[in-house]
C-alpha cells in the first residue's frame, strides 16, 4: 500500500510541533502548516495574517542522528529556507526543540512566541 505525501509529512511532524500548531490555530485566524509558499520552501507553522513562518527545529537540526545524516547539510538548508522566507517580506521564528514530547515545553514556547509576536507587530507599525 502506497502512502500519500500528506501522510508521510504528518509522520515527520513531532507531537510537540503538532501541539504548537494546534495552539496557534486556537489563537490566530489564518494558520497553515508545511506549505511550500516560500519559493519552494515550507515552514512548520505559517501565520498568514502576521506573515510569520515558524520553524520547529528538532534535534536533527543540531546533532548527528544517523550514519547518513549530515548536520551541515541540514543547517545549510535551514539558512536557505530563512533567506527565502525573508526575501518575500516574511519573518522567520525558530524554535529549538531538543527533547521528547513535553506539553509544558510547548506551552512555554507558545507563550514566548505570543510575547515575541506582540512586540514584533508593535515594532512593525
Amino acid at each position: 500500500m502506497m502512502k500519500t505525501l500528506e501522510s508521510l509529512s504528518q509522520k515527520r511532524r513531532s507531537k510537540n510541533e503538532i501541539m504548537f500548531f494546534e495552539l496557534c490555530v486556537s489563537e490566530f485566524n489564518s494558520v497553515k502548516h508545511n506549505e511550500s509558499i516560500f519559493d519552494g520552501w515550507d515552514a512548520d507553522v505559517i501565520l498568514m495574517d502576521e506573515k510569520v513562518a515558524v520553524l520547529w527545529n528538532g534535534k536533527w537540526h543540531y546533532e548527528k542522528i544517523t550514519e547518513k545524516h549530515s548536520v551541515t547539510q541540514v543547517q545549510n538548508r535551514d539558512r536557505l529556507k530563512v533567506k527565502a522566507i525573508t526575501k518575500i517580506g516574511w519573518t522567520p521564528y525558530i524554535i529549538k526543540d531538543m527533547g521528547r514530547h513535553n506539553k509544558g515545553f510547548v506551552k512555554a514556547e507558545f507563550e514566548k512566541f505570543k510575547q515575541w509576536l506582540k512586540n514584533h507587530l508593535e515594532l512593525s507599525k
